[in-house]
């Protein structure tokens, strides 16, 4: 088999090129489309410069083509594994790196790191829930930096040394407070749409400052087809008083599904106050029930046919319908409720309609509403008491019930498949411990997963948090998780990674018209593609990334003489890994190693001589760093 170079990826738009290119191939000329070529190609389809019609409906805002482009710029990031912070499933930390759990904490950037996992994740996510800044004018928004998004991110945690903020307060008197906001949600949500499954869904959190923008965006990015609800959240037990005009007692959550078709919410389980409203009056041996009109709201003249006599039979009295609101049920319907003898005439049995028995056994699970009333999934006081439960102070004002998170889940997914949730505006947490709590209900820890991003924001140190030992947000978020695994004794645990600059050398141009040295510096960056720091977990999980592999994959170490393999794969992945990072690769790995058209062996390409790298292309598939 070949020999290839791994090398990270410059584009998310490789595979749209080469699709293009398959279809028409003479719209490519030196490896550009000639656009010229391609709206002859296109012909009807194509949309004419000088048409008047040229201009659509749709939203625009200073910055969005800014915001297009900056979702297409590839990561120069990539995650590494932070050891001894996670939680292995048996409670205990996982310091010697070694933990099977397969929730995932990344403490980033999450634009960078939904970039990183558009290859390992795409079309893998089941559900997405995020609450982001809702651009009120005093919360904060993400200042991105459209040329060097990682180095700004870099910046901003003092990984490099010039100081920093990470976020930008977006007050109502800049010019660009709508397009701020609307440009900072525009890349992520494009990204977070190519990680959906096919049958998933999103759910975003919102307020009244920025939901009709919200909404137009989607529709663009998700197809208007696509828009599945709009969910009004009251989140007030009382209203707030003190406000100058009304008081904002509610929050919406959109709904979109990533094909509508195929999506469909999950109905809920019936509550014990839904079936108590089910009752036995006539001591019926079917049990409780509840009843229905017997008419409708059409005409006589609208459904002549549902306006005729049926006979009362505890007064033998012919009874007809109002020519206002005829029968519900045809002749032939009302005939079968006849001999199943589901009618109701009252308790004395004069009644001048009868009503439709609908018995508990019969009834089925409860459609959801767009209305969530805060006695059944929460409010912003219930998310409140759920923080304290783990902590003395509450460091969040806006936290979510986990009650809400929660039904959001369960309409969203089934607990009896492997499903990953995903918010890369984790926050408090809330969406990790709605996944952990749920499934241990449930007792299925094997079934839903969580992968939660949050930045590293740092704390004010007058902050309380700070006070208390904390130095940003994420800190919080997972000291609030692993509180919650214990105090529940859940049976699960969680893996940490963090964003980071990538192993792998940038190319920087060469500021000189001397040929040789241009040559030298192309043959240097050839043959030393990685920067001389580079560590053997941060390479493994940045090739594991690059090869697709979800960051939940098993690794297994293997030794062969002085040479160490390890083996990275996936349930759901039939290609496994074998990666030799040593600097030498030895006589006996090079006989002993078994490939198949299903392994892929990686390495040094240092470490290996030509004529071995032929040796190993003749059992499998090798790459080479």
């Amino acid at each position: 088999m070949a020999h290839e170079k791994l090398r990270p990826e410059f584009t998310f738009d490789d595979n749209k090129i080469n699709q293009l290119k398959q279809i028409v191939p003479e719209c490519f000329e030196d490896g550009k489309i000639n656009f010229d070529t391609l709206r002859q190609n296109l012909g009807d389809w194509a949309q004419d410069e000088d048409d008047d019609t040229l201009e659509h409906f749709g939203l625009f805002w200073p910055g969005k083509k800014q915001a297009r482009k900056l979702a297409a710029i590839p990561s120069e990031g990539t995650l590494e594994p932070v050891f001894g912070e996670g939680l292995k499933p048996d409670g205990t930390p996982d310091t010697d790196g070694k933990n099977d759990s397969k929730n995932i904490f990344i403490e980033g950037e999450n634009l960078e790191v939904l970039k990183i996992l558009q290859k390992s994740y795409a079309n893998r996510i089941k559900m997405i829930y995020i609450d982001p800044p809702y651009n009120t004018g005093n919360d904060f928004v993400y200042d991105d930096d459209f040329t060097e998004p990682l180095q700004e991110y870099l910046r901003r945690t003092g990984q490099i040394d010039e100081e920093g903020k990470p976020l930008t307060t977006n007050k109502r008197s800049d010019g660009r407070f709508h397009s701020k906001w609307l440009s900072m949600m525009y890349p992520r949500l494009r990204l977070a749409r190519n990680l959906l499954k096919d049958d998933g869904v999103i759910f975003v959190s919102i307020d009244d400052n920025e939901v009709h923008n919200l909404r137009a965006i989607m529709n663009e990015i998700f197809g208007e087809e696509n828009f599945t609800g709009e969910l009004v959240w009251k989140k007030r037990v009382s209203p707030a008083n003190d406000s100058q005009w009304f008081s904002s007692d509610h929050e919406y959550i959109l709904v979109y599904s990533k094909d509508k078709t195929i999506w469909y919410p999950n109905r809920m389980a019936r509550t014990e106050k839904q079936n108590s409203y089910y009752k036995n009056p006539d001591n019926d041996p079917r049990g409780p029930w509840n009843s229905a009109a017997y008419t409708c709201n059409k005409s006589k003249s609208e459904r002549p046919n549902l306006y005729y006599p049926i006979i009362n039979p505890y007064t033998q009295e012919e009874v007809w319908p109002r020519e206002t609101a005829v029968w519900a049920y045809s002749k032939e319907t009302h005939e079968k409720h006849l001999k199943e003898d589901i009618l109701y005439w009252g308790a004395d049995g004069n009644s001048n309609s009868p009503r439709k028995k609908q018995f508990l056994s019969d009834a089925k699970k409860v459609v959801n509403r767009s209305f969530l009333d805060h006695s059944d999934v929460g409010s912003t006081q219930s998310a409140t008491l759920d923080f304290l439960k783990l902590f003395n102070r509450n460091y969040f004002n806006y936290t979510k019930p986990l009650d809400l998170i929660k039904r959001l889940i369960l309409i969203a997914t089934d607990n009896n498949r492997d499903e990953i949730i995903l918010d890369f505006f984790a926050g408090s947490g809330t969406t990790a411990l709605s996944v952990l709590e749920l499934n241990q209900m449930e007792n299925s820890i094997e079934n839903r997963k969580f992968i939660c991003i949050q930045l590293p924001e740092e704390l004010d140190p007058k902050d309380q948090a700070y006070k208390d030992g904390f130095r940003n947000i994420s800190d919080i978020t997972v000291e609030r998780i692993k509180r919650t695994i214990s105090s529940e004794k859940i049976k699960d645990g969680f893996r940490i990674k963090r964003l980071t600059i990538s192993s792998y050398k940038k190319w920087q141009d060469v500021n000189s018209t001397d040929v040789n040295q241009v040559e030298l510096a192309l043959d240097e960056f050839a043959n030393s593609p990685l920067k001389p720091d580079w560590s053997k977990n941060k390479l493994l999980t940045e090739i594991q990334l690059l090869e697709g592999f979800p960051l939940d994959s098993k690794l297994e170490t293997t030794n062969f003489g002085k040479n160490e393999v390890n083996q990275i794969s996936h349930d759901h992945l039939e290609t496994k890994l074998l990666i030799c990072l040593d600097n030498k690769i030895e006589e006996n790995l090079i006989s002993d190693l078994k490939l198949d058209s299903n392994t892929i062996f990686i390495c040094l390409d240092t470490a290996i001589s030509n004529q071995d790298k032929l040796r190993l292309s003749d059992k499998g598939l090798i790459k080479t760093i």
